[in-house]
């Protein structure tokens, strides 16, 4: 025993950087504590705000369809779902590329600069005539949208540990609910009031004033958002606490930097042979399934019976209640060090939702159910991402490649048939797409203890080599053999 704790002790040590080699434990405690506040205050409201635009941009055609969007272009449903689902093909295919690019340039200017385009398209929508423009309007949001979200996801990956991801993730991720559940307050209002202004129908200035605020936000928030540790001094965020920053980071990623020595289509080569990134495609793809009714749910709610504004007021509470469920969720997980049954559990409740959506006959019974499908489905989200960074972590590139491609195939290829998997011919109950999104919650919940136990056996793995062998990292590195990218201490994934 006592020889096994003298080969495993060196393993956990990490030297700090020269120029904070003169901090003693409390000193680096109270630098760890002010760094993590300084980016609670400035990079989390920033990044959590533009998300929520993100959100809010994207779904607004929900709300616009029942406002009447549909009668005075004159499009068909199909049509719609068409539209929809091409907002979708422009988000595969920059989604990628722009990973790719974003580990090389200052990501403040990059994310408020895709930022202010999608806002401007968006609110280009609202002069749109015809079946042709609106869907020439969504191919080119969904191009400008794709770089942020995933862009987003890397920078926090950068300043915050795996035990920090989770609730912070639960927070990003809250914007998505909270747009949803805002947007249908904002949408009751402008439509309440702004019918016929100016010669516009409502829906019409649902995009004008809601794209015009996303450009004004987009270039306020460019000079708080950090970039990369150690890429630029920000007053709120001096060099101690960037180098610090970084080597905190490196400590719990086997002391390899997050850098890219090699090119980063080697790193992009790293995350496509790696077996882990296709069992996460799996595990998200079936999660964003689970999430289809997001673009559907004013019409969802809608089958309840009550008029525009009322159902707009009614799609609020269920994303609320979920909002409170992810962070209660994210913070256990956080706390218990846990992730599979933290997500498995929460998506058998979604498949509870939508079974009760389908079968029960009752008003208040079918309400309650939206709360549950909200919940269960949203709520393992942001620790898929969170869970995603902590098992490829290195190279930079690698990583970022990651982050893409899940989000490529998740947020963009699932919505490829989940645009169309709510017809207006099958209200009230919707049962095509209420049995897809059942299915998902199994496969995600299946996916996600899969997952798991994979992992837990590479841990017993790097725990066998470490003893016998005396080698660390369990294979993680930044680089080709021989370049100075090995791993230099202990490393286990979280499960």
């Amino acid at each position: 025993m006592e020889a096994v704790e003298k080969v495993l002790k060196p393993f956990d040590e990490l030297p700090l950087p020269e120029e904070l080699q003169h901090l003693d434990q409390d000193e680096q405690r109270k630098l760890e504590s002010s760094l993590v506040r300084r980016l609670d205050c400035t990079l989390m409201p920033v990044v959590a705000l533009l998300f929520l635009l993100n959100i809010l941009d994207r779904n607004n055609i929900a709300n616009a369809k029942i406002s009447g969007l549909t009668k005075t272009l004159g499009i068909t449903n199909t049509e719609y779902n068409t539209c929809l689902m091409i907002f979708y093909v422009g988000y595969v295919i920059t989604q990628l590329p722009s990973n790719m690019i974003i580990t090389k340039v200052r990501p403040s200017w990059y994310i408020c600069g895709v930022t202010s385009a999608w806002g401007i398209v968006s609110m280009s929508q609202a002069f749109t005539r015809n079946f042709g423009g609106l869907f020439a309007a969504r191919f080119i949001l969904g191009l400008v949208e794709a770089p942020f979200l995933p862009g987003v996801f890397f920078l926090m990956s950068c300043y915050y540990k795996r035990t920090e991801l989770p609730p912070r993730m639960a927070i990003l991720y809250g914007s998505n609910m909270l747009a949803s559940a805002f947007g249908g307050l904002i949408a009751a209002g402008i439509i309440d009031r702004m019918e016929g202004k100016a010669g516009r129908p409502a829906w019409e200035w649902l995009f004008i004033i809601e794209g015009s605020m996303t450009v004004v936000i987009a270039l306020l928030c460019l000079p708080i958002l950090p970039d990369y540790p150690g890429q630029t001094i920000k007053k709120w965020l001096p060099k101690e606490h960037q180098l610090y920053a970084e080597w905190r980071i490196r400590k719990e990623n086997a002391g390899i930097r997050d850098e890219d020595p090699e090119s980063i289509f080697w790193g992009l080569k790293q995350a496509l042979i790696d077996p882990k990134l296709y069992m996460f495609i799996v595990l998200q793809m079936a999660l964003i399934t689970a999430q289809s009714f997001n673009n559907f749910f004013p019409s969802i709610v809608g089958t309840l019976g009550y008029n525009t504004t009322i159902t707009l007021l009614l799609t609020a509470p269920p994303y609320l209640f979920a909002f409170i469920v992810s962070l209660c969720v994210s913070f256990h997980a956080a706390h218990k060090g846990e992730r599979g049954w933290h997500i498995a559990v929460p998506m058998i409740f979604g498949l509870l939702g939508n079974l009760l959506a389908m079968f029960v006959p009752s008003l208040g019974g079918r309400y309650f159910s939206m709360f549950l499908m909200t919940s269960g489905t949203y709520s393992p989200y942001n620790l898929c991402v969170s869970w995603l960074s902590a098992s490829l972590p290195r190279p930079a590139s690698k990583r970022a490649a990651a982050f893409a491609i899940i989000n490529l195939m998740a947020a963009g290829v699932a919505h490829f048939y989940t645009s169309y998997a709510f017809p207006d011919s099958q209200k009230p109950r919707y049962y095509a797409g209420g049995a897809m999104m059942s299915a998902a919650c199994l496969i995600c919940a299946a996916a996600a203890m899969g997952i798991k136990y994979y992992l837990k056996a590479q841990n017993r793995k790097m725990e066998r080599e470490e003893e016998e062998l005396g080698v660390v990292g369990g294979g993680i590195s930044a680089s080709k053999a021989g370049h100075g990218g090995e791993a230099i201490v202990r490393f286990r994934y979280v499960h």
